[in-house]
């Protein structure tokens, strides 16, 4: 073992945005990245939904994809992220993570399963959790910068408009993962499907906490790279 000195670009991002369906989730991810990697050929999407990502081609330009079919278990999405790094790519996006919790064939469907053989739902967890937790040690381990989206579970509060009438509005309330994932990341930005605005919740790298909802583009990317080679630029 040798300790060296430590350095922003040995740092390798690991972040999720966060937000109900509609919210441009894939796209920001996608913008993130290619301001991240100068290259948009060396980021992959793996993607539970079939199909999404090449919707964007045309505003981001030859990425790779990779169509994740269920059972979504956390092994299979090891087996995407060693996938990712055989391949070359510099930065993966996981679009989206929740399903390893939630989808077909996903974390909770285990457990569900292991209960009814066991007969009790917390013995069950003994088998789900190292599986859950093998997927985020390879994350947060990995050579690559990872991008993971998450949905987040809609409800309806009513707003009053600008002809002040009460309209019901979609917000997004919790995140579709384990509880407490959000702390797994180094950055976590919530968007709010109106106007795609972010607004980050957690922020190891001290660029977007605390700063305005703002919206998500290459320039975001570009922030963290700068700080991932050193420079002192802020974000957003």
């Amino acid at each position: 073992m040798e300790f060296k000195e430590a350095k922003h670009s040995d740092v390798r991002i690991k972040m999720a945005l966060a937000g109900s369906s509609g919210g441009g989730k894939t796209l920001s991810s996608l913008l993130i990245a290619k301001g991240l990697i100068s290259d948009i050929k060396l980021v992959g999407v793996a993607q539970t939904e079939a199909g999404r990502a090449q919707c964007y081609m045309d505003k981001i330009g030859p990425f790779k994809v990779l169509e994740i079919a269920p059972p979504f278990t956390p092994g299979k999405f090891v087996e995407v992220i060693e996938a990712a790094e055989k391949a070359g790519l510099k930065c993966l996006i996981l679009d989206s993570i929740s399903d390893e919790w939630s989808g077909i064939g996903g974390a909770l469907d285990i457990h569900s399963a292991a209960s009814e053989v066991t007969k009790n739902s917390f013995t069950a967890w003994k088998k789900v959790t190292p599986m859950h937790e093998g997927l985020f040690n390879k994350i947060l381990s990995s050579p690559l910068h990872i991008i993971c989206t998450v949905k987040k579970k809609t409800d309806y509060v009513m707003e009053t408009n600008d002809r002040g009438k009460q309209v019901p509005k979609r917000v997004g309330v919790k995140d579709v993962a384990r509880e407490g994932t959000e702390y797994r990341w180094m950055l976590q930005f919530d968007v709010d499907p109106y106007g795609n605005a972010a607004t980050c919740v957690k922020d190891n790298l001290d660029l977007f906490m605390n700063k305005a909802p703002f919206v998500i583009t290459e320039a975001t990317g570009k922030a963290i790279r700068d700080w991932c080679i050193g420079q002192k630029a802020k974000g957003e």
